[in-house]
């Protein structure tokens, strides 16, 4: 409730009030209609209580009987009718309720009730405060915390998440006023300092700080935090009898004592807010929790079957683990079905990046396969051959095709093979995904239908055709798909039974040629290319203005020239040169193989995110909360330019950044130093590329090791020569050149 803290208590000796609702005040000016509401939401519970009770400071409770008069406080004190006790209580130095006014139908010995009852109050105020939901963390499954004080555990407090709102921090600071009494009886009341163990729970400290000066009439004391058990060894300890320590949160109670024993500060100098009824000495706590049944069961004991997960710091989050890097290798990457499907296609001209096709509407693919390649293709004829003779039921009347020319080719062919093996007189009807959605043509509801799609995505167009088909076509299907490239091997492996999936159990079968899973977020980096040369124009020479045209996409893609080009005049590609360890040898190096080496680096670098191994530094994931990066002698392991720049191109966001782990970006550092010093030659042929992944955020270095880079080849790239200006402007040597057209205050 706004401006309140609100919660219930019960008395169950026999007395006539019964079930008690608090609103505790905090410290302040009186909001008349912020205390009305409280009263009124009170009252509307589904069992009313028997009392309302104000709780306020003593300099407050006057006011509070004298704003009753009102008319709108007047009005909320109404609604309690006959039944209901409404009553002001005020508070002094150790903590107990005391009746301060009787305002409505009153209850006699009420005083009585409450101040003798005022631990049981309190406590009740602190279970609806630390409500377990609220400030225990669970591990997540599968891991056991450690704690600072190296004890494990699938659960740990955190005391701060129940002070969302101001009143809440009042109302706690309020509850330690039973032992700040008690401090003050056994050690004086002069208060010096106020210490915490983290600032997440400063707030309580400020408010109790506040109520000290009030009800002590005192200097104010000092609030200073000692950052948990990374604080104790350099903490300055207090004079005893000068001090009181809030604890916000432990389960063992490990960390008071361990500040008694560093400070010999007396018992009751220090508090602990919230503990486990299970922890020794739970007792001197201020609140203590039940005992959650996975801790008390000793279940949580199976540590052998958890991994640790390390908490640090004051606020107790996840330890930064160095990053776990990755070395790739053939025999436990390599890819077999990329490496037939780039055998098949990666010379044949039919394969693109940034590609859209013919048709202006569709989507641009970072890997585009142009259907008709399919068609030049011997196996794959060979394929649907073999499935058209031995996989097509014999009633099959209609064949369903993907609207696009090169699917439509492969159905026509497919009904005219069918015709010659069926030995059937009538041709076998066409009908396209757009005339089957559209509901203009209907198939056979009966007959047997071949479904082909030349090339797919993630397939959801044979899914829409899926769909369609449902409530209008009962007999078999047999899809026929040519290729799919699909970003994860979750999507490749998911189409089949997607599609296969029948409510009348219908027999579907679904025959794929090929299915190569790229890897998510390749175009990304072909689209920050193209933002960083938005407003360039003819700087770099015209071929390099061309491929600014087609980075967001085009028909034909970045035919011929995938990466930044290796020559002065940015014009001549990348080539691969012969023995490419995930390739057998198919290709020639004048071969234009670009797209296939960036779906074949897209492949592999996702089956090692995906794929099992027997040995997890293998793979490039990890069930912990630790960054995964590529390890640096990838770039020097596949030295080929087209390689390297496949890998920046095709590695995801964190893979290449290592401004984290210092040994590998000085090892990035040394390698780009000679890369660029060598750009003329082959071991920097892919400096451009570099250079990109450097200004885009993609490959990051520590930042004293970048400015070292800089230092180290600014002189060396001097020069007129378009590449030069290229490598300059990127590594941040000079201004982007902006655009004349553009106004100077854009």
């Amino acid at each position: 409730m706004k401006g309140y803290f609100a919660f219930d208590w019960i008395f169950a000796d026999g007395v006539r009030g019964r079930n008690f609702h608090f609103l505790f005040k905090p410290p302040g000016k009186l909001n008349e209609a912020n205390l009305a509401d409280a009263i009124e939401a009170g009252l509307q519970n589904v069992n009313p209580p028997d009392v309302v009770a104000i709780i306020c400071e003593a300099a407050d409770a006057d006011l509070i009987v004298s704003a009753f008069g009102e008319r709108l406080l007047t009005q909320a004190a109404n609604r309690a009718s006959t039944k209901v006790c409404l009553c002001v209580c005020s508070f002094k130095r150790d903590g107990a309720v005391r009746l301060h006014r009787q305002l409505r139908n009153p209850i006699d010995e009420l005083d009585s009730v409450l101040k003798s009852q005022s631990t049981g109050i309190r406590k009740a105020g602190l279970k609806k405060l630390f409500d377990a939901r609220r400030v225990f963390v669970v591990a997540p499954p599968g891991f056991t915390f450690v704690k600072p004080s190296h004890k494990r555990s699938t659960h740990f407090l955190r005391a701060e998440e129940a002070l969302t709102e101001v009143e809440s921090a009042q109302f706690l600071a309020f509850a330690l006023l039973e032992k700040l009494n008690k401090r003050a009886l056994a050690v004086g009341a002069k208060l010096d300092v106020i210490f915490v163990d983290t600032m997440a729970i400063a707030s309580v400290a400020y408010a109790l700080r506040e109520i000290y000066c009030e009800l002590y009439d005192l200097p104010r004391p000092r609030v200073v935090s000692f950052h948990s058990h990374d604080g104790l060894d350099e903490i300055d300890a207090p004079l005893y009898g000068t001090s009181f320590t809030l604890i916000s949160a432990s389960s063992s109670m490990n960390l008071e004592q361990e500040w008694k024993k560093r400070t010999r500060c007396h018992p009751d100098e220090v508090v602990t807010l919230l503990t486990l009824d299970c922890a020794k000495h739970h007792e001197d706590a201020l609140f203590a929790l039940e005992t959650p049944d996975e801790i008390g069961s000793g279940r949580q004991h199976r540590y052998g079957e958890l991994k640790d997960l390390s908490i640090v710091g004051e606020r107790f989050a996840p330890e930064d683990l160095l990053p776990k890097s990755v070395l790739l290798k053939k025999d436990k990457h390599r890819v077999e079905s990329v490496a037939r499907f780039c055998e098949a296609f990666a010379k044949s001209g039919r394969l693109a990046v940034q590609a859209r096709g013919s048709v202006p509407t569709a989507k641009v693919r970072p890997i585009y396969l142009d259907g008709w390649g399919l068609l030049e293709n011997d196996e794959f004829v060979a394929f649907v051959d073999k499935v058209l003779c031995q996989k097509t039921p014999a009633s099959v009347s209609t064949i369903v095709y993907q609207s696009d020319a090169a699917s439509h080719e492969i159905a026509r062919r497919c009904a005219k093979r069918l015709q010659e093996v069926m030995n059937r007189e009538m041709p076998l009807e066409l009908l396209s995904d757009a005339e089957i959605e559209a509901q203009t043509k209907t198939p056979d509801p009966q007959g047997a239908l071949l479904i082909v799609a030349a090339v797919v995505g993630r397939g959801t167009k044979l899914l829409s055709i899926s769909r369609d088909l449902r409530d209008i076509h009962y007999g078999a299907r047999t899809y026929v798909i040519g290729a799919q490239i699909a970003e994860t091997a979750t999507q490749v492996n998911a189409l089949a039974p997607n599609l296969k999936h029948s409510a009348t159990q219908a027999n579907i079968n679904v025959e794929r040629f090929m299915g190569i899973a790229i890897g998510p977020g390749i175009s990304e980096s072909f689209l920050n290319e193209a933002e960083v040369f938005k407003n360039v124009q003819q700087e770099f020479g015209s071929t390099f203005q061309s491929r600014i045209g087609d980075l967001r996409g085009s028909e034909r893609g970045l035919a011929g020239c995938a990466f930044i080009a290796s020559d002065d005049e940015l014009t001549e590609r990348l080539k691969l040169r012969a023995d490419f360890a995930y390739w057998a040898r198919f290709y020639k190096e004048d071969d234009e193989t670009s797209a296939g080496v960036l779906a074949t680096v897209g492949a592999l670098l996702q089956n090692a995110r995906e794929g099992k191994f027997d040995d997890e530094t293998h793979r490039l994931s990890t069930d912990a909360f630790q960054q995964v990066i590529l390890h640096p002698e990838n770039f020097t392991r596949y030295n080929d330019g087209a390689i390297q720049a496949a890998l920046l191109r095709c590695a995801r966001v964190g893979e290449l950044d290592y401004s984290r782990e210092r040994n590998s970006s000085q090892f990035m550092l040394d390698f780009l130093s000679n890369v660029f010093e060598q750009y003329g030659r082959r071991q920097g042929e892919a400096a451009g590329e570099f250079a990109l992944a450097l200004h885009t955020g993609r490959l990051r270095l520590d930042e004293r090791h970048f400015k070292e880079l800089q230092e180290r080849i600014g002189s060396k790239l001097a020069g007129d020569a378009p590449r030069l200006k290229l490598l300059r402007v990127l590594l941040e040597l000079e201004e982007m050149p902006r655009n004349a057209s553009m106004p100077d205050e854009f």
